[in-house]
């Protein structure tokens, strides 16, 4: 199974990003973290290895994106402003900088956002 690390200084978040690429052709599968997750949890937790047949295949790719969530939402430090400013800077680093990784490695129109969504339990 094709799989590609990136890793790039992003002018608009002022820091390095990085993101796993699975596949080499199909249907593009933007994959976010779960809250305040890496780039690398769809592969640690198995759900690479649960679409391995449908990415070998070539029916689907993914391309597994890092979060700021620590550093937007879930910044307890910053204030609010400050949080959803954060947020939007991650908005436009995925337009401007990740989806045009994704339609120069697989020029298609399919795109399709998944992800895994956990909620922290407070003891």
């Amino acid at each position: 199974m094709n799989r590609e690390y990136l890793k790039w200084y992003s002018r608009r978040l002022q820091r390095d990003m990085e993101m796993l690429v699975f596949g080499h052709a199909g249907a593009r599968l933007l994959v976010f973290p779960t809250r305040a997750g890496r780039f690398y949890d769809y592969e640690d937790w198995g759900m690479v290895h649960a679409l391995s047949e449908h990415i070998e295949q070539g029916w689907v790719q993914l391309f597994c994106i890092d979060s700021v969530d620590a550093e937007s939402f879930y910044c307890e430090r910053c204030h609010p402003y400050n949080r959803i400013r954060r947020h939007q800077k991650y908005e436009d680093y995925i337009i401007h900088e990740v989806l045009p990784v994704m339609n120069e490695k697989t020029p298609t129109r399919s795109l399709l956002p998944t992800g895994a969504a956990w909620a922290r339990i407070m003891p």
